[in-house]
């Protein structure tokens, strides 16, 4: 029997400039899938309402979601995280990027169960934030589009004004099988060699 979905909109945020892997990232495919596919799949299977963020709609309108086009352009993800939270139904949503191969809805249910009343649920590691596996309030919206007026577009500096739980992958609290599924799920894809060992490795 398949778990209840989420009162959360999924976004899927597509189309970066993908410099360092040479080509669109969403389109690279493991297992006969694309990861636009694969993820599209997860999000849909746990989140009520999904929709994909990009620069432009046409590579990604024939997926059967509804595509947000960035209002302002050529400003990376923070553009597309204020157009598409403007648009979604729901107070909440679960913020992904496109280039995570090991995605998964026990992540995403892990940090909608910590939600509490905070603003943002941060996955952390040692070494850095993953506010592109992340779920946001709507609320952020007004903060959100200030910066980005000011051309304040790191997620990573903003989301620390808000009033954000921050959930450490390294916890000795989570379980085994909590660490692995939180730190498969964030670990994302920025290069043909990072690439070729998620091939490798899956």
């Amino acid at each position: 029997m398949a778990s209840e979905k989420l009162a959360i909109t999924g976004i899927l945020l597509v189309g970066g400039e993908s410099r360092r892997m040479g080509r669109n990232k969403a389109f690279l495919e493991l297992d006969g899938q694309t990861l636009l596919e694969r993820n599209l799949a997860v999000l849909s299977g746990i989140c009520s309402e999904v929709l994909i963020s990009s620069r432009e709609v046409g590579p990604y309108s024939g997926y059967g979601f509804e595509v947000i086009e960035d209002t302002v352009k050529g400003k990376g993800p923070l553009a597309g995280l204020c157009s598409t939270l403007n648009k979604a139904r729901f107070e909440c949503a679960f913020v992904a990027a496109c280039d995570l191969p090991f995605l998964n809805e026990q992540a995403i249910r892990f940090l909608y169960d910590r939600l509490e009343n905070f603003d943002a649920i941060v996955p952390e590691s040692p070494e850095k934030t993953h506010p592109l596996h992340a779920i946001y309030r709507k609320r952020i919206l007004p903060t959100l589009k200030a910066n980005l007026q000011q051309d304040k577009l790191k997620i990573d500096g903003i989301i620390k004004s808000f009033n954000t739980c921050f959930v450490r992958l390294d916890d000795n609290k989570l379980s085994p099988t909590e660490k692995e599924f939180l730190q498969k799920s964030v670990l994302n894809t920025n290069t043909p060699e990072q690439w070729a060992k998620v091939v490798e490795e899956r």
